[in-house]
């Protein structure tokens, strides 16, 4: 049985719901206001954790199909984790097409996006094919570099003299509706992802301290988006950012230090490969890990054809400016289904049944895919 400690566990959460949040100015609908609608959306996000956490506590030792089979019983538990599966390879699907659209937009024009997203999704693969240890040891290495790199960019601009925080003033200008009409989205997209943790909990040796390493890690990552969504505002303002595909990208390149250091393009670079390959692996060792605990097959028969499912739905999107409308405009409204209200009634049906943990199981544990 193939298990993480619970700092690899909270390193992963971090750099999860990290990915590549920070490249963007979420919440922009707000306006200068747009830091707060995320502020409003963290919070509302770490309450979902808590609910997220004390379901997980029910039962230790399972997984999210597990925690589905207990409380809707094995026929529509296994239904339902499998429509969980289809999303999780979903969602690991629309993190391989920005890797695609992303890099040919901003990096390398002339490299055609099907050889960039099959890398990516090859290299996922790849990793999942490895166990979850490997891909937990590969993201405790990848986040001294995501620290490095966001704390060079942070002190770059300030340096700079770019950060002007008149730029977040008038608070509240258009009362505060503007920024409730934003939250709902910025709770599914990041904060309400950390779902997608019930599938890795139970493999936590620590299991006294899961409740805690995991708030910990939510209110870091929390802070620190609040940050860099503040920090954007800051530096291009409403408007500019409003209309930039990557305002962080177009922040740092303008960065001028002694007319020496500037063009740091690299850098979000390096952070973008980094957030979306850790996303698409989580999502996608989510996607492999649901369907063991469903079919009770193997993972070399899932991981493969799982693969394909993505790489092939990846292109079903004719243009970016499709793959974004779905993404914002119809995604984000369906995925509260899986973020709040399913969990939701998970916990509401606990309250009338008694659990034996003990019991955990159906199908094939999801223990670690990788296997001898």
């Amino acid at each position: 049985m193939q298990q993480i400690d619970k700092k690899q566990l909270s390193l992963l959460i971090i750099v999860f719901l990290i990915g590549s949040t920070p490249l963007f100015e979420l919440g922009i609908e707000a306006k200068q206001d747009a830091w707060l609608a995320m502020l409003i959306a963290a919070g509302a996000g770490m309450l979902l954790t808590v609910m997220y956490v004390k379901l997980q506590q029910r039962a230790p030792n399972a997984g999210l199909a597990d925690l589905l089979k207990y409380h809707f019983g094995r026929i529509l538990g296994g239904s339902l984790a499998t429509i969980y599966a289809i999303w999780f390879a979903y969602e690991s699907m629309r993190n391989v097409r920005d890797v695609g659209e992303l890099t040919t937009m901003a990096l390398l024009g002339l490299t055609p996006k099907w050889i960039i997203m099959f890398l990516i999704l090859l290299l996922s693969a790849y990793t999942i094919s490895k166990g979850i240890e490997v891909f937990a040891r590969v993201v405790q290495l990848l986040f001294p570099l995501v620290v490095l790199s966001y704390s060079s960019i942070i002190l770059l601009i300030f340096f700079s003299g770019l950060v002007k925080f008149n730029q977040l003033l008038p608070i509240l200008e258009r009362g505060p509706m503007p920024v409730l009409k934003a939250v709902p989205d910025l709770v599914a997209f990041p904060f309400a992802q950390m779902v997608i943790m019930l599938v890795f909990m139970h493999l936590v040796k620590e299991k006294k301290s899961l409740e805690r390493v995991t708030y910990r890690s939510q209110l870091s990552v929390s802070l620190f988006l609040v940050l860099m969504n503040a920090l954007v505002l800051c530096v291009l303002g409403p408007q500019l950012a409003g209309v930039t595909s990557l305002p962080l990208l177009e922040v740092v390149q303008l960065v001028r230090l002694a007319n020496f250091l500037e063009r740091l393009d690299i850098i979000v670079t390096l952070l973008l490969f980094i957030g979306l390959y850790v996303k698409i692996t989580t999502l996608y060792f989510a996607s492999v890990f649901t369907m063991i605990a469903v079919t009770g097959l193997s993972s070399r028969n899932l991981l493969f054809p799982i693969g394909i499912f993505i790489y092939a739905t990846s292109f079903l999107e004719p243009n970016n400016t499709y793959h974004l409308w779905i993404g914002l405009e119809i995604t984000l409204k369906i995925v509260p289904v899986f973020q709040i209200a399913f969990p939701l009634l998970m916990l509401v049906v606990g309250i009338r049944k008694r659990y034996k943990p003990e019991a955990a199981g159906g199908g094939r544990r999801a223990e670690g895919v990788k296997e001898k």
